[in-house]
């Protein structure tokens, strides 16, 4: 009987999820070894993933030696197993990204070719030269794009990406207003380092949320 396929089920946001969580599990064994302890941090790992996880048995089955994992190269092994099973970030050209900001003559594009389309929830980019920071997320199928401002000076705060404590900086978009030649600003502090953002993301519906907040009209 031939093998059945599995085919990718997990999210990039999914992964970081479980990544995470399993985080969450090494950290305790590493610093408790009261039973009670550990055996309540692993419920609530499992109740985190049971409730924004829907997987069928067959995906069930290739999640549970998570809670078997009990030291970093484990983790680490474990994380690498999965990977096949990641769906990537929806694939993008120069093209692509020159149609999705053409009105933008001078364009920065990033580097494609050096990104790992397996480990980000969005893609951005930065211009040094201009200030401007492009961002593009994946939603509903289609690739939607904004470009912002991003302040030079940054402090400590939570990102409105990725709802974590990190080095932040005001990033503000400008959107058409209701009557002709007005524009509505919109500021909000984002991660500084959008690699580390993209690690940090666990549920996309707050990043769509966020994209939805600074592109309203």
């Amino acid at each position: 009987m031939e093998k059945q396929t599995i085919q990718p089920f997990l999210t990039v946001a999914n992964y970081h999820l479980l990544e995470q969580q399993m985080n969450k599990i090494l950290h305790t064994l590493s610093t408790t070894k009261d039973k009670n302890v550990i055996l309540a941090v692993r419920d609530l790992v499992d109740s985190e993933i049971t409730t924004k996880l829907s997987l069928s048995t067959v995906e069930v089955k290739l999640i549970e030696p998570l809670f078997a994992v009990t030291d970093r190269a484990q983790g680490e092994a474990f994380l690498e197993q999965l990977k096949p099973y990641v769906i990537p970030f929806k694939p993008v050209t120069v093209n692509t990204l020159k149609s999705l900001f053409k009105k933008e003559k001078k364009l920065k594009l990033p580097k494609l070719e050096e990104m790992d389309f397996q480990q980000i929830c969005y893609l951005a980019w930065d211009d040094p030269g201009t200030h401007r920071k492009y961002v593009v997320i994946e939603q509903d199928e289609q690739l939607k794009a904004i470009k912002g401002i991003f302040a030079n000076k940054t402090i400590s705060g939570v990102c409105a990406i990725c709802n974590r404590h990190s080095d932040v900086g005001l990033f503000t978009t400008s959107v058409k207003g209701q009557v002709v030649g007005t524009f509505t600003n919109f500021s909000n502090y984002i991660c500084a380092d959008s690699q580390t953002c993209n690690k940090h993301v666990s549920d996309m519906d707050r990043t769509h949320a966020f994209f939805e907040r600074v592109t309203q009209k």
